[in-house]
């Protein structure tokens, strides 16, 4: 739709609320158009009425906030979905399971890429070897997601269910997301939305390491080999290493089983999802605590993803993607409403998830 035609369209969306609400800001998107301003008559009935006058130009309309000031969400009826069951959704979760029994299964010894012939030979032994670990890393990744769509659902948000990312690397994936097709009304939409996902991944993270950990014993040191692979420890994994094992006798070290890597891979997507950059989770819960110092922070996350790089070539990767998905975190429609102190508790948190799950060098 060309920029006149939006703006004739906005026109007569607000001429016709006329005696019913003063809209002052009209945000139109590809799939919503949302209006802002005060009702002039009472509250009580007030989605009927605003329902009427707009379905007659052709739109949904809903009410999602009253407080400080009223907003209404504006969809064709023409292009409300229909409830359709999620096909695309279900096929890559599908799929992400199959490479991710897969990844546990090489993990676990299992070496199909040398006999290829050995998945058709013999599937049962390569599914007892992969599921632990897929089923430990799905439910991870489960958990985060459907925080951030259960928090979206319950904030009036309109997002997608997760689109899972099946890959052939050592994980089996890369990762999931969740397409919102809705603007952020206010920063606590923003923080309750942000933090829901990091932290219920993280939950599920620490039991999984919990049991991993338990499952898993003490070797001896290996000698230093170029083909090594060692992966880095933050703070709470060290911590549950301690707690369910003691300290670490000298001269060896722990071989964790595909459960407690499974539980490693959470503590790490946690710390990623968490850096103060942009649309990343982090982003968003820095732009609600903080406001426009959120920018300064972010540059402040890429500066260091930068000089990380030099020891974990992973972290140019991420700089990269900051820099495309942009620094800074744009403003919500009203931001002037203030979070309050649960809210401002929660993103607090979520720092504190960051700082435990942070590991400099998470792979050499």
């Amino acid at each position: 739709m060309g920029v006149n035609a939006t703006n004739n369209l906005a026109q007569r969306i607000v001429e016709s609320l006329i005696g019913i609400a003063e809209i002052n800001a009209v945000f139109t998107s590809k799939h919503e158009i949302l209006l802002k301003g005060t009702p002039v008559v009472s509250l009580i009935g007030l989605q009927g009425v605003i329902e009427s006058k707009l379905q007659t130009l052709g739109y949904q309309a809903e009410i999602i906030s009253t407080e400080p000031q009223l907003v209404i969400r504006l969809r064709t009826l023409k292009t409300i979905e229909k409830t359709k069951f999620p096909w695309l959704n279900l096929a890559l979760f599908l799929v992400t399971g199959a490479t991710t029994i897969l990844s546990g299964a090489w993990q676990e010894g299992v070496d199909f890429f040398s006999n290829p012939a050995l998945l058709l030979q013999n599937p049962l032994m390569v599914l007892q070897a992969g599921l632990p670990f897929s089923l430990s890393l799905l439910a991870i990744m489960l958990c985060h997601e459907f925080g951030h769509y259960s928090a979206a659902r319950i904030n009036k948000v309109n997002v997608t269910l997760p689109y899972f990312i099946p890959a052939p690397n050592l994980v089996g994936t890369f990762g999931a997301f969740i397409r919102s097709k809705s603007a952020f009304i206010n920063k606590r939409q923003l923080l309750d939305v942000a933090a829901a996902g990091p932290l219920a991944g993280l939950v599920i993270s620490i039991i999984i390491l919990i049991i991993g950990i338990g499952g898993s014993s003490f070797i001896p040191l290996p000698k230093p080999s170029g083909n090594a692979i060692y992966f880095g420890e933050s703070i709470l994994y060290k911590l549950i290493t301690f707690l369910m094992k003691g300290p670490t006798p000298s001269g060896s070290i722990l071989a964790s089983n595909s459960i407690a890597f499974a539980g490693w891979v959470g503590l790490l997507v946690t710390m990623i999802n968490l850096l103060p950059i942009g649309q990343l989770d982090g982003g968003h819960i820095m732009y609600a605590l903080f406001g426009k110092y959120q920018k300064f922070l972010a540059y402040m996350a890429m500066i260091g993803l930068l000089i990380l790089s030099f020891w974990w070539i992973g972290w140019a990767l991420w700089l990269i993607i900051s820099v495309i998905l942009k620094p800074a975190h744009p403003p919500t429609l009203m931001d002037d409403i203030p979070i309050g102190r649960g809210r401002r508790f929660i993103g607090y948190l979520s720092i504190l998830a960051f700082i435990l799950c942070f590991m400099p060098i998470p792979i050499w």
